[in-house]
């Protein structure tokens, strides 16, 4: 594949990666806070420890729809010969672990670059979205 084509597709994956992560915060975030705001769950830590889960619920399922997001696209592409081989190098470069156990060869290596890009993107915004929630939580345990 030309590195082209590799950007174009690497792009348009990332691209949807970052979609996938943006509609589960905007799903998530606005319910979580309407939920933390209700009068009887400002003086219950467990219900708000509930709602905290659930926010960092949502972010490891958004991380995981989008590693097998780049697992079925490095399978459909030939980069590999099974699914298992394909999820595990989209986990290690998701994540930019590299391992390098399991590489590319030179025609996919600039598309499996795109990869690490959106672990690293994605990851900034469930940090600051898990953040904000704590933000926005925290007052409503009666702390400074």
């Amino acid at each position: 594949m030309g590195m082209g084509l590799q950007i174009l597709l690497g792009t348009g994956l990332l691209f949807l990666c970052a979609l996938v992560q943006i509609w589960l915060v905007s799903l998530v975030g606005p319910r979580l806070i309407h939920h933390a705001a209700r009068p009887e769950l400002q003086a219950s830590r467990l219900k708000l420890f509930v709602l905290i889960c659930a926010a960092f619920g949502a972010m490891v399922l958004a991380h995981t729809i989008q590693v097998w997001i780049w697992a079925a696209s490095f399978r459909r592409l030939g980069a590999f010969e099974t699914l298992n081989e394909a999820f595990y190098f989209a986990v290690v470069s998701y994540t930019t672990l590299g391992y390098g156990d399991i590489t590319l060869g030179e025609g996919m290596r600039i598309f499996g670059s795109f990869a690490a890009i959106t672990g690293l993107l994605t990851f900034g915004v469930s940090t600051a979205f898990l953040l904000a929630v704590l933000t926005r939580l925290r007052p409503m345990l009666g702390e400074p």
